[in-house]
């Protein structure tokens, strides 16, 4: 999908710093912007050409999950292998129903047997026999798990692809024995060669063995993938490997209750969600000469392949099924492939094709039956993975390019990532290309093709709804706490010095920590410091004006405007003293047409401003034997008193505390005993701090006469 800005697309650069003023566009052109589509009736070409493919017809397949193998019978009937020990068949007249039933937890693999056909299943690796009206008896126990595939040897023999010993048999007049024994924990996949061999694929080494019919065994192939997962062979004898780099099926460890799984312990289940970063890809193999890398699929998962060639694709390729998004794929002999059909179920776990060209594929998760041409279909849709705005947004004109006539687009909208309910009905877009869906953050379109209509690209323009930009968690510093005092620090980096003789020494400098001030220069008491969050839903840039006012009068003075910072510092000594509140706005109007700019704000909670240092109301300080004895108060017009101090001889403060006991009030009162002095004059000096970092101080001299 190519995602770009429509006034300057000859530019290199993204939407995803687009502003909300800027028209934007969605252009689908290519097969990979409509791998996740839904597609019925019409093909996406490697050249991300959509036009009418194969008629598409489902079948529901009742209570059925998974589906593990069909295989179309001489009646023109089809046998569908499930979990539960059930084979369904499937007819035109009567559609999907239950046919027999046998004493397996799945039925995994299904083979040719006259007018009736032999089922391989697990995890107890029998291989039962089903006539044609449904009689079933035991044809062998292969002393292996699981049987997960069957092809034909000749006139009643098969080979089975089995595991958990990756080892491939041949089952002749009701006995198995080992064709080969390999180093896979599985073999997975298994085709006749046409020739009374087989060739089989593994699903731990990534090699694809071929046996022939009197048993020899080669490596023809290995992967780089981990497992080979589905085989085919072509008209001219190359083979068709699908190699995975992450298993398409997990097996279950433990029992689990009935109700919640299709199996006992070890039962098989397509996985639901691939492995991130998972590759899926088409190898073509010309046995003794060379393996080309046919097509690399935009799914993680290939579950089946099938070679075909009929009225749809003369020229002939391989059809293959997708998960972990359903879809039927015709890979091209010379590479590339054409999407036919993307189902709303998880996988396509299964493909068969018949003599008259018919195609049918199976799916699980759930489990349904799909018929495929042979006939063209008259009408087809694609349905498009939901558009993600990522924000709100006006949908404009949306349209087709290509050429003929019966293309139409209808589209809906909604604000979830899975369209539900709550998504508006499908509207149909208007003779001037313009969408009818209301603005929404997701935009889906429908593309309904008849007549000879072939569409190469479809455009859709959106512009995102400007919403009003928020500003959050603004805080105001408190006055005069948090500093630290600040020094210039020297370069800890150690160097070393070689010395005559050969010998090192190493210097270095440890920084000493800082501490807090126990008192702010003058210059920075007035300071005041604001920080807050600017967002912007559409993801414009901001800019912000700050502005102060008093508590209790009604007009804002601007303190600053058109910053970019989201933060602001400014000297409050040139404002009384009281009780202020701040408020921040925030514009993306650099962002957005004239007229549409938004602007939004935030106010603070209230704030003291104290520029006004404290008073000592009063001081005494006297000998007391060989110590000193201070008293005294002091007081705040606005701020807590929360620190009193003294100093002997202009040492170092120490705190001293209130009689209260608690510095937490505009008055203070304090009394304290100065121990241990030195006989002699001594000056004495208190002081008192508010929560602003204001001071007050006093000194007075005292002299002790007893000796300590």
């Amino acid at each position: 999908m190519k995602h770009w800005c429509s006034a300057i697309a000859i530019m290199l650069v993204t939407c995803s710093v687009a502003g909300a003023a800027e028209t934007q566009l969605w252009i689908h052109d290519g097969p990979a912007d409509h791998a996740a589509a839904e597609t019925r009736g019409v093909v996406v070409r490697p050249d991300g050409v959509i036009a009418l493919g194969p008629a598409a017809r489902s079948h529901a397949a009742d209570s059925t999950t998974v589906i593990w193998a069909l295989l179309p019978l001489p009646d023109g009937s089809v046998a569908i292998a499930g979990d539960r020990g059930r084979i369904d068949r499937w007819t035109s007249a009567g559609g999907v129903r239950p046919w027999v039933r046998l004493a397996a937890g799945q039925v995994l693999s299904l083979a040719t047997d006259g007018d009736g056909l032999i089922a391989g299943t697990g995890p107890d690796g029998r291989i039962y026999r089903v006539s044609a009206g449904g009689d079933t008896s035991l044809l062998v126990k292969t002393g292996e798990r699981y049987v997960w595939a069957l092809a034909s040897a000749g006139k009643g023999a098969w080979y089975a692809a089995t595991g958990s010993r990756g080892r491939l048999l041949k089952v002749q007049q009701g006995a198995s024995r080992v064709m080969l024994d390999s180093e896979e924990s599985h073999l997975i996949s298994c085709i006749s060669d046409g020739r009374g061999g087989a060739y089989a694929g593994g699903d731990s080494r990534g090699g694809l063995v071929h046996v022939s019919a009197g048993g020899e065994a080669r490596t023809l192939f290995d992967a780089s993938e981990e497992e080979i997962r589905a085989l085919a062979l072509g008209a001219d004898g190359s083979v068709y490997a699908a190699a995975l780099s992450a298993s398409a099926v997990a097996l279950t460890g433990a029992a689990v209750d009935d109700d919640e799984s299709d199996g006992p312990a070890g039962s098989a289940a397509p996985v639901r969600a691939a492995v991130s970063g998972g590759r899926a890809t088409v190898y073509r193999i010309i046995p003794d000469s060379v393996v080309t890398t046919l097509w690399t699929s935009p799914q993680p998962l290939l579950y089946a392949l099938a070679s075909y060639r009929g009225a749809l694709a003369p020229e002939g390729g391989v059809l293959a099924a997708s998960g972990n998004r359903a879809g039927v794929w015709l890979v091209n002999p010379n590479g590339g492939a054409s999407q036919w059909m993307a189902m709303p179920q998880g996988q396509v776990t299964a493909l068969a094709v018949t003599p008259r060209g018919e195609i049918f594929a199976a799916t699980s998760n759930p489990g349904a039956l799909w018929q495929l041409g042979p006939e063209r279909a008259a009408r087809g849709e694609l349905i498009s993975a939901p558009l993600d705005a990522r924000r709100i947004a006006a949908f404009g004109r949306v349209a087709w390019q290509g050429r003929g006539r019966g293309a139409k687009l209808d589209t809906r909208s909604g604000n979830t990532d899975k369209p539900d309910t709550t998504w508006s009905a499908w509207k149909s877009v208007g003779a001037d290309d313009r969408s009818a869906s209301a603005p929404a953050r997701y935009l889906q379109y429908r593309l309904e093709l008849s007549g000879d209509a072939e569409v190469s690209a479809i455009e859709a323009f959106y512009r995102e709804r400007n919403l009003a930009p928020r500003v959050d968690e603004l805080a105001v510093a408190p006055q005069g706490l948090g500093f630290r005092e600040g020094e210039l620090q020297p370069r800890s980096e150690p160097v070393t010095q070689s010395l005559p003789g050969g010998q090192r020494v190493e210097y270095s400098i440890s920084n000493q920590p800082t501490r807090p001030l126990r008192g702010l220069p003058a210059f920075a008491r007035g300071l005041r410091t604001l920080q807050w969050r600017g967002n912007d839903p559409n993801g414009d840039a901001l800019r912000y004006s700050v502005e102060l006012r008093r508590e209790g009068e009604d007009g804002w003075i601007k303190l600053g405007e058109d910053y970019e910072a989201t933060s602001f510092t400014w000297d409050t000594q040139s404002i009384p003293d009281g009780r202020y509140r701040v408020r921040v706005t925030a514009t993306d109007r650099a962002g957005n047409a004239v007229g549409e700019e938004r602007s939004g704000s935030a106010t603070s909670e209230p704030f003291t401003v104290d520029n006004t240092a404290p008073r000592l109301t009063a001081f005494e300080a006297g000998a007391d034997g060989s110590g000193i004895t201070i008293s005294g108060a002091g007081e705040d017009g606005e701020s807590v008193l929360w620190r009193v101090e003294v100093s002997l001889d202009d040492a170092d403060w120490r705190p001293v505390t209130p009689e209260s006991g608690l510095a937490d009030s505009r008055q203070v009162r304090f009394r304290a005993r100065l121990s241990d002095v030195e006989r002699g004059l001594h000056s004495v000096a208190v002081r008192v701090v508010d929560l602003a970092g204001n001071t007050a101080s006093r000194s007075l001299p005292v002299t002790v006469a007893v000796r300590r």
